[in-house]
């Protein structure tokens, strides 16, 4: 009799808690929390080095997963589109591991805002210094930023690396989608270079996105159709102009390389405006 090994899901939300060994790197708990990052003086353009978020000593763990939570960006009727980049590697020599995270429109933790907050199953070596860069269409904007990093015990797959789709760094945001409350349309985001095992959404708004509590539910599909029942990823904006995500785990999957990858989002309300997407594979 054959034994039968069950498959990893491909839709399910996992919890960013598994871990039993954590990491996690903040600020003081005065008027920031977390590692400040602050943007070039030219719009859409990166700093001239990233900012060190945790020092090679510091990390004294086998890391399975990292999370990464921005807050402090959003501004009530102001467009604070920005991007955020993750790098691996000594100063100076600095290898990017993450880009194009969605940073802007994120409520400050200080004001009782929630975070933007991204989760990936990806493996980090013990002793790997971690630093960031942001790039905006504010000049010299600022985000605050908390890493965590954790160890799963084999709870599950564990990825080398991520892949961004749908960036545009010279606007600092994602490609335009357009949310409905009813029948949204399909909005073609890139094509896989890598086979994904795991994927999220990044959000950013627009300056006319001041209504209160939207919800949007995102569905990931192909040829205009729902892909590998890849649906109802929340995401959340509010009167002060700030997204959120509300399933910021993600979803695992299983995407070929070479996957045409579209966006669509079901919105709670009449939206007032386009919203940016950006999806994060896990590779």
């Amino acid at each position: 009799m054959a034994l039968l090994v069950p498959a990893e899901p491909t839709a399910n939300v996992v919890s960013a808690a598994a871990g039993l060994d954590t990491i996690r790197t903040l600020g003081q708990f005065t008027l920031t929390t977390g590692v400040t990052l602050t943007a070039s003086a030219t719009p859409h353009a990166l700093p001239a080095s990233p900012t060190e978020l945790l020092s090679a000593a510091s990390n004294t763990i086998e890391a399975e997963w990292i999370r990464v939570s921005i807050h402090g960006t959003a501004s009530s009727v102001v467009d604070t589109n920005s991007l955020l980049n993750i790098y691996l590697g000594a100063a100076g020599s600095e290898t990017l591991f993450i880009d194009s995270l969605s940073s802007g429109w994120a409520a400050g933790v200080i004001d009782h805002g929630l975070p933007r907050t991204y989760w990936f199953p990806v493996r980090i070596p013990r002793g790997t210094r971690i630093s960031a860069s942001l790039r905006a269409l504010i000049a010299s904007d600022t985000a605050e930023v908390i890493i965590e990093l954790g160890v799963s015990n084999g709870t599950h797959w564990v990825g080398s690396g991520v892949e961004t789709l749908g960036e545009v760094t010279a606007s600092s945001r994602g490609t335009a989608v357009t949310p409905a409350n009813i029948g949204p349309a399909w909005t073609t985001i890139g094509t896989t270079g890598r086979r994904y095992r795991h994927i999220s959404v990044g959000v950013q708004g627009n300056n006319d996105t001041s209504i209160l509590d939207t919800w949007y539910a995102w569905i990931i599909g192909t040829g205009s159709a729902v892909y590998q029942n890849l649906a109802w990823m929340l995401t959340r904006s509010d009167n002060l102009e700030a997204h959120d995500n509300e399933t910021d785990a993600g979803w695992w999957c299983d995407i070929p390389s070479g996957t045409s990858l579209q966006l669509r989002a079901h919105s709670s309300n009449t939206p007032s405006g386009l919203v940016y997407a950006t999806l994060h594979g896990v590779y």
